[in-house]
């Protein structure tokens, strides 16, 4: 026999009948097993589970609770002592110049005794603030420590760069600093350029003359001169307020030095053009004339 006749007789078979009333048997077992426990399932799963999804947060939530709750029954507890004290000593203090006024030789014991129990309830109070004092001294030294402890996490994590990031940021804050003490400059230039208008051409001597066209006083430090604190107010500036020398100088002469920065180097001329750096890369193209210095342009 091939394979296709022996599907046909296959396909062929006899399909036997279910068994009668099959159907309306297992509806009433499974009626009948629901009557009799109809809340199996849900109170197997309704505690255990509950419970099992909610732990990983309830569990900080309660702990954090309690703590609350303790440090609030101490602070309760050390207010009341401290009213305890508050009134008691008082008291202590208005019963013994009552005693010495009235004379008396003897008190009843009744009050002898009354008096011993409030000495002694005092002074347990006492050593109980006291000890409650410490425990909160100890406390807040806990607390400092910590914050000492990651303020020192922070700057090692801080200062993970390598030698050459470090000579790199190093040589990126050097710059910023020449510029800035290059604007320094340039607006004092402005500000003499400005004054000389007002005053027939002629150069101020000094910075104080010029102190109306300055914005601020604060412009006459170099950022990089540490030594030097810039002075609030005009009024208050002396020369110990200022990094930067000052030639007096004329309009119509464009390369005479009017400004010098003694620590980048930098030159301001009298035509309001800043040199970053000259007096030291190229001091070479300075002279004097006349006991003035002077720039020499390149050819």
């Amino acid at each position: 026999m091939n394979n296709p006749e022996i599907e046909t007789i296959l396909r062929n078979a006899p399909r036997p009948g279910a068994p009668s009333h099959l159907k309306e048997k297992l509806l009433a077992e499974a009626s009948n097993s629901l009557r009799q426990s109809p809340n199996r399932f849900v109170s197997s799963h309704s505690a255990a589970g509950w419970f099992r999804r909610w732990w990983p947060a309830l569990a900080p939530a309660t702990v954090s609770l309690a703590c609350a709750v303790v440090l609030t029954a101490q602070r309760m507890e050390i207010n009341d002592l401290k009213r305890s004290l508050e009134t008691l000593s008082p008291a202590a203090a208005v019963s013994q110049p009552t005693q010495g006024a009235t004379g008396l030789s003897a008190q009843p014991s009744s009050q002898n005794s009354e008096s011993a129990g409030q000495e002694d309830e005092l002074t347990r109070l006492k050593q109980l603030a006291a000890q409650l004092s410490a425990e909160i001294a100890g406390l807040e030294q806990m607390l400092a420590e910590n914050e000492k402890l990651r303020q020192q996490i922070a700057a090692a994590s801080a200062n993970k760069l390598s030698n050459d990031e470090i000579a790199a940021l190093d040589q990126a804050k050097e710059r910023a600093l020449r510029i800035h003490c290059v604007n320094n400059l340039k607006q004092i230039g402005l500000a003499a350029r400005m004054w000389a208008l007002d005053n027939g051409d002629v150069y101020p001597t000094n910075f104080l003359c010029m102190s109306n066209e300055l914005s601020t006083p604060k412009i006459l430090v170099c950022p990089a001169d540490t030594n030097r604190v810039s002075a609030q107010t005009f009024s208050s500036f002396t020369d110990a307020n200022c990094s930067y020398e000052f030639f007096s100088g004329s309009d119509k002469e464009p390369d005479q030095v009017l400004t010098r920065c003694p620590i980048h180097g930098s030159i301001g001329l009298c035509d309001g053009s800043v040199q970053m750096s000259l007096a030291k890369d190229h001091p070479e193209r300075l002279f004097e004339k006349d006991g003035k210095p002077y720039l020499k342009r390149n050819p």
